[in-house]
């Protein structure tokens, strides 16, 4: 883990709060470029809040502010010259329960390229961002239905693949299946596969085995603390702290 050249975004020092309560302190840690990272904890932990931080998403949530610095290739995420809008098209978000759009399916994926000016082929880029997605064969003969029309998988599917047709570098998800049943939660586990050999991912999950199995890296949050981070395997086989030694193995209290 010391090659840093191999960072792409760089916590360091964050504290977020909501008003008078702080609900994330001091975290630092690094986000590896093409890897998947996991963000687990406890309800209330301060996971969700952290994550939206790395798109500016707390932007949007009156009287969150936060200290800290977060590089994204090594640029202040919050400077003052940084466009937020562009930093929602270069980190996309895919939330936890599925919000397609009430358009059709190809208006869900092609919203975003549209309004952001994109002036190549539509078709191309649609059918890109559902095949990279693991949709496409199940849709490619109704992309004018709603897309609420589709499953619950498939709608979280549509939902990355709408993410994706804006081309970001950087995914995030927010506990992305924990509305969904296990052979849908499967089908995203295994696309999360696919997916890291093109994007960097950070996945906030309450799933332990969700997060062993799928991430590369494991960030430990209690209290809104980084309690402990490292390689996934180390942190759920050999972890270093106490507290996260009962927690991946279900003796938290």
């Amino acid at each position: 883990m010391s090659d840093t050249d191999n960072v792409i975004l760089d916590i360091d020092d964050v504290c977020i709060s909501y008003g008078d309560e702080l609900a994330v302190r001091n975290v630092t840690l690094p986000i590896y470029e093409k890897k998947i990272t996991a963000i687990i904890g406890p309800s209330g932990c301060g996971k969700s809040t952290l994550l939206r931080s790395l798109n500016r998403m707390n932007d949007f949530i009156h009287a969150c502010t936060q200290d800290g610095h977060i590089a994204f290739h090594e640029s202040d995420l919050y400077a003052s010259s940084t466009d937020p809008v562009e930093v929602r098209r270069r980190i996309g978000m895919v939330f936890q329960r599925p919000n397609p759009f009430p358009k059709s399916i190809y208006r869900n994926i092609a919203w975003g390229p549209t309004i952001n000016g994109f002036s190549g082929n539509m078709d191309e880029r649609v059918e890109l961002a559902l095949k990279q997605a693991a949709l496409w064969d199940e849709v490619k003969d109704r992309l004018q239905d709603s897309a609420l029309n589709l499953s619950g998988g498939q709608q979280q599917r549509l939902c990355i693949a709408r993410a994706l047709a804006l081309e970001p570098e950087i995914i995030l998800m927010d506990e992305p299946c924990s509305a969904l049943d296990p052979v849908s939660t499967a089908r995203i586990e295994d696309l999360l596969f696919e997916l890291k050999e093109s994007y960097t991912i950070v996945i906030v999950t309450h799933n332990m085995q969700q997060a062993s199995r799928v991430s590369d890296f494991t960030a430990f949050l209690e209290n809104g603390v980084l309690v402990e981070y490292g390689e996934t395997e180390d942190v759920f086989t050999r972890p270093e702290n106490e507290r996260t030694e009962e927690y991946v193995t279900g003796r938290f209290g």
